[in-house]
């Protein structure tokens, strides 16, 4: 079923973040589609479907950048075209986590001209409840605050791919970033040129 929305209500963002740390089983979790069984390395992949929100329909894509440090020319027109940059690390897997600031953060404004929204997104974080004993590969949620604010992000969540709120809740925040965003950006132009 396809789902016409209005282009001045379609959102599009890019998940970015390391390999192996949920950001495809998030975004097909959002998208109701299956979760795969076992890893699948993603090269590229995009999902698109509709979300309402405060009573108004969103077109929303969502581009599944790879999560391999060498595939950095495939992702750089993914920075250019997304209004919303969405940052992924597993909350078990400290490196993950350590590389926003070291490659991520770092190839992100290389790419990008102007300054967009950008969402830290802690994921896994399941693994991270169950776990038996506090691993020093484990990040608290204290750290990620803390890295958002140190990086500059708009918001700070943490989610779990089983656990449907938190995913809807990662992607409606993307959805009133863009809003928001779009508003700022309207509002400058309109300073600029007195309309």
């Amino acid at each position: 079923m396809v789902v016409k929305v209005e282009e001045k209500k379609s959102v599009q963002c890019t998940l970015v973040g390391d390999a192996m740390i949920g950001k495809s089983t998030m975004a097909q979790s959002f998208m109701d589609e299956q979760h795969p069984h076992g890893y699948v390395a993603t090269v590229f992949d995009s999902y698109a479907g509709a979300h309402e929100l405060a009573g108004d329909k969103f077109g929303i894509t969502i581009m599944d950048s790879a999560g391999q440090h060498d595939y950095e020319n495939m992702r750089a027109g993914t920075y250019k075209e997304s209004e919303v940059l969405v940052l992924c690390y597993s909350s078990v897997d400290r490196d993950s986590f350590d590389s926003i600031q070291d490659f991520w953060v770092p190839e992100m404004k290389h790419y990008m001209r102007k300054r967009k929204p950008v969402i830290l997104v802690a994921t896994q974080t399941d693994l991270r409840e169950n776990s038996k004993k506090a691993s020093d590969a484990c990040v608290s949620y204290e750290e990620g605050v803390a890295l958002a604010h140190q990086i500059g992000a708009e918001s700070f969540l943490e989610c779990n791919s089983m656990d449907s709120k938190t995913v809807t809740d990662v992607f409606e925040t993307v959805i009133t970033s863009a809003v928001r965003y779009r508003k700022k950006k309207g509002n400058i132009v309109q300073r600029i040129f007195g309309k």
